[in-house]
């Protein structure tokens, strides 16, 4: 039976392991019965065993094969998988989804797993299958926080982990303490986080603003008897001031209000699991409280053109699934919903009379329903197949706003407004997704892999319902003003895989060559609205930026096709050669275009030491140039760069661990393709410039399990 730290692909057994309801990773290897017949799917990474220096848990997507991140922010980071990003990578926090507060994902969902908080993050390669998520057309990530353990007998016992970290990029200190108290019945537990950083530096200066300040407060209960489990939590997400200096404004504050709880039945023969979750965001941001506040072209201060925004998301969904074990494998069928409600006020604080309803109870209701078989066809061939149908369901109320100082712009505005509010606004997709997967043993170290898939994904409630031309994009931070598009279809996605594993002497090999073509892609074109033009240029004279064609949301035609791999070398009983490699091309089909904000191909090259007395990581960092960007988007070109990272841990009695690294071990200067452009005025970076990436850090840790 094959040892990996991540799932297969299909995990089937004789009768007498099914009565047990052991999984691979928890069935003894002396069990002979376990037939496992699936390819190495999953991409898991835990904290406790990984160096990790960020306070954002999306920067762990970079160790990941396929995987990225767009940061605009040290706290606002943007998973990227197979060059697709944003709302197309289905999120889950601890099983549940969460929508952002922001409409440009200043709090994206991994916002919500503080790395001093996270247990594992976890990436399904390639093909996702339907039971995974509802809208899952770039992949899906799952993130878990430290929930504890039952005990083992009547009796309660203490236990949990402390956890003290820092980093010298930007002074930044972060502690947390995860405590429960459990018996074999019940479990209590508890988490308190708090971090802090100032602005971060790099090779020749300072990002301002980039400081962040973080809390965070999680409660809950567990009760187990017999098969059966239920738990409880709460979770409070205190997010304080935060630079974004990639998007127009900064993070004032993040206020969020987290609950879940889920019942699971685990019999012999089958599962079933119900979960509800519901979550409460509210979100303030402004372009003056961090970053310098407007100023006038003759550099005098402009207090027209301040502005705060306040924010709310209000979402809540709940998932339904029963997983059924018979001979030759099983049956899993689920429903699931995701509804959420936006709002977004801009306001200036001076000028009390002016006001935009960026978006007015914009909701997005997803309601699902699956079925997924995985089946052994002989005693080499597996198949994973299954169908979901989504039902969605969008409306906005009606919007405003008011210049009240400019009367041409006033009027400009309702009028685009009234037309807005008196269009059909309420919408409604039916949408299929698909996959299936073929898994052959071709000898007893090699297991080859092929699937394909149709997936879908209905528009943003920002890409139909912005309905003024702004940036409130869900974080693309291209720097130009997009228009919403309520006519919009979903996207709908065929895509091809084929790879293999090798698992044999002192190798490890798992590759994967993929392919997918978007038919009603969603991309900001030119707008040929003449009143949304004219807005955008009256906009900009009034802001005294730079006067550009908004881009509306259509619908056009694109493809994706790229290679990952991730492999281990064994030199040594001590030494290991580990190999992570990703590459991919997004590109329009309608027009000759690239697609925007796609990862440059990339490589990590690293040397792991595992000895009695401690572990230790030299790797390089290296990332082509990135020549094929997007002209709609006015993307600029990168060049190619390498840096050098190294760290160390030693465990320094039973549960304690230290540990220290270096990132950017020779303070190595570079622009990061996916980092975004600055907009805030900084003596040592011009507006619009693409923002660097961090210089030297030398960071560290404390962990104590008890």
């Amino acid at each position: 039976m094959k040892q990996n730290s991540s799932s297969c692909s299909m995990v089937l057994a004789c009768s007498t392991v099914l009565a047990t309801g052991i999984s691979v990773a928890q069935t003894p290897s002396t069990i002979e019965e376990m037939l496992v017949i699936g390819v190495r799917d999953t991409h898991t990474l835990r904290t406790d065993d990984t160096m990790v220096a960020p306070a954002d848990t999306a920067e762990l997507l970079r160790k990941m094969p396929g995987a990225n991140i767009n940061s605009n922010g040290e706290l606002t980071g943007i998973a990227q998988y197979r060059g697709m990003h944003g709302d197309r990578v289905n999120v889950m926090i601890n099983g549940a989804h969460i929508s952002s507060g922001g409409p440009n994902a200043m709090d994206a969902p991994l916002h919500y797993a503080p790395v001093a908080a996270l247990e594992s993050l976890t990436i399904r390669r390639g093909i996702t299958p339907v039971s995974a998520g509802q809208e899952t057309i770039g992949g899906h990530v799952e993130a878990v926080t430290h929930s504890g353990d039952f005990g083992f007998s009547d009796k309660f016992e203490w236990s949990g982990r402390a956890y003290l970290g820092g980093q010298s990029v930007n002074s930044g200190i972060v502690g947390s303490s995860f405590l429960s108290y459990a018996n074999r019945n019940h479990i209590f537990r508890t988490l308190l986080m708090t971090e802090k950083a100032d602005d971060s530096r790099y090779t020749d200066g300072t990002i301002r603003p980039s400081e962040y300040t973080r809390n965070r407060f999680d409660l809950g209960y567990g009760f187990r008897q017999g098969d059966h489990e239920f738990s409880i939590d709460v979770a409070r997400n205190d997010t304080g001031d935060a630079g974004t200096a990639a998007l127009p404004m900064d993070i004032e504050s993040v206020k969020s209000d987290l609950l879940r709880t889920r019942y699971a039945w685990e019999h012999s023969d089958f599962t079933v699991s119900a979960e509800l979750y519901k979550n409460s965001i509210d979100h303030w941001m402004s372009n003056f409280h961090l970053r310098t506040p407007p100023r006038d072209n003759t550099n005098a201060p402009a207090p027209n053109r301040y502005r705060r925004t306040f924010t709310t998301s209000d979402n809540a969904g709940f998932i339904l699934k029963a997983e059924n074990f018979v001979e030759n494998g099983s049956w899993i069928a689920g429903l699931d919903g995701h509804y959420s409600t936006h709002a977004a006020l801009i306001g200036n604080p001076n000028n009390r009379a002016f006001f935009i309803d960026s978006f007015n109870d914009a909701e997005r209701n997803i309601t699902g329903i699956f079925i997924e078989r995985s089946r052994i066809m002989n005693d080499r061939t597996g198949m994973d197949a299954g169908i979901r149908f989504n039902h969605v369901r969008m409306k906005s109320a009606p919007v405003g706003a008011n210049f009240s100082n400019s009367a041409m712009m006033n009027g400009l505005a309702n009028s685009i407004a009234s037309r807005f509010n008196e269009g059909s606004l309420a919408k409604t997709d039916d949408n299929i997704d698909w996959f299936a997967r073929l898994s052959y043993d071709y000898s007893p170290s090699i297991t080859v892999y092929v699937g394909a898939a149709r997936k879908t994904r209905s528009p943003s409630y920002q890409e139909r319902y912005l309905w003024l031309p702004a940036e409130s994009t869900g974080g693309l931070a291209d720097g130009k003003n997009h228009v919403g598009n309520p006519s919009l279809k979903p996207e709908v996605s065929h895509e091809v895989e084929l790879g293999f594993d090798l698992e044999k002497g002192k190798w490890s090999l798992y590759p994967r060559l993929f392919a997918k073509n978007v038919d009603d892609f969603i991309q900001g074109t030119p707008s040929t609205d003449p009143q949304v033009n004219t807005f955008a240029q009256m906009m900009a004279n009034m802001s005294g930026a730079a006067a550009h064609t908004p881009l509306m949301f259509n619908n056009v035609e694109a493809r994706y096709a790229g290679f990952d791999l991730e492999a281990i070398y064994r030199l040594s009983s001590s030494f290991d050669l580990r190999v992570v490699a990703s590459t991919v091309r997004g590109e329009r089909r309608d027009i000759d275009d690239n697609l925007y904000r796609i990862a440059p191909d990339n490589l990590i090259l690293a040397l792991d030491y595992t000895g009695q007395a401690w572990l230790g990581t030299v790797e390089t960092v290296t990332y082509a140039a990135q020549n094929r960007v997007s002209t709609t988007n006015g993307e600029e070109r990168t060049a190619g760069y390498s840096v050098v990272n190294i760290s160390a841990e030693i465990p320094l009695s039973t549960g304690l661990d230290a540990g220290i690294g270096i990132d950017n071990l020779f303070d190595r200067g570079y622009r990061d393709h996916l980092g975004g452009y600055n907009r805030a005025a900084n003596p040592d970076i011009a507006v619009g410039e693409r923002l660097p990436g961090l210089g030297r850090s030398i960071y560290g840790r404390v962990t104590w399990n008890f």
